[in-house]
């Protein structure tokens, strides 16, 4: 418990000084680089993101995130609000086909001393006049400050093949250990309309088979 002292002090000064600070500066300059997103999670709950990015040849971001959830009552539950430290790098060359992405996340939970690691690697290429190729290679590590400890990295490898005209896409992804090769983990098919992507999938199917089903729709301002 004594450990948790200095993070959780850390964490609330953290939260107190960009709290006071962000706002002041993004009304004093419209592009500054700031990231301020609150949103609501659930019917008490809240969650605000915070940070400063910066673009280059490798785009940064970092800061906090501080979730809060409250009984009908306006009691805090549980007390004191999580919070979260992160950061992440991207770059990226070219657009569409051919293209080549990399990216690293971290976080850290300042409150229970957990943090996550990943990274992550994208690129495609032109087959044919109508078929591109995509290959995703992402690793995974989750670790406990606290314990001591990290768990096994998760390491997915995915490649798809994506129609031009129809902007459908066939993807097979497999996952690796310290033992090797996992073998086939998920064959789906996926189809995009705009920002809203559809897709159907068999998990597992050379082992225990079942479908999965998966709607996502993105939007950026």
């Amino acid at each position: 418990m004594n450990r948790r002292i200095p993070a959780r002090l850390a964490a609330a000064g953290i939260v107190l000084i960009c709290a006071g600070t962000f706002p002041k500066l993004a009304s004093a300059a419209d592009d500054s680089p700031l990231i301020w997103s609150p949103s609501k999670t659930g019917a008490n709950a809240y969650k605000l993101r915070f940070g400063v990015r910066r673009t280059g040849r490798w785009n940064t971001s970092a800061g906090a995130e501080v979730s809060m959830d409250a009984t009908r009552s306006g009691k805090i539950n549980p007390p004191g609000a999580p919070v979260r430290l992160w950061g992440t790098a991207s770059r990226e060359s070219g657009r569409g086909a051919p293209a080549r992405s990399s990216r690293v996340s971290v976080d850290y939970n300042a409150l229970r001393g957990t943090g996550n690691f990943g990274a992550g690697t994208a690129r495609s290429w032109i087959l044919t006049p109508t078929l591109d190729a995509e290959v995703h290679r992402s690793i995974a590590l989750q670790c406990n400050a606290y314990e001591n400890r990290c768990n096994e990295p998760r390491l997915t490898q995915s490649a798809k093949l994506v129609s031009r005209a129809s902007r459908t896409s066939l993807t097979v992804q497999s996952q690796v250990s310290s033992g090797g090769l996992s073998g086939v983990s998920r064959i789906g098919v996926e189809q995009n309309f705009g920002n809203l992507r559809l897709g159907a999938a068999v998990a597992e199917p050379l082992l225990e088979p079942r479908s999965v089903f998966d709607i996502r729709y993105s939007l950026k301002w």
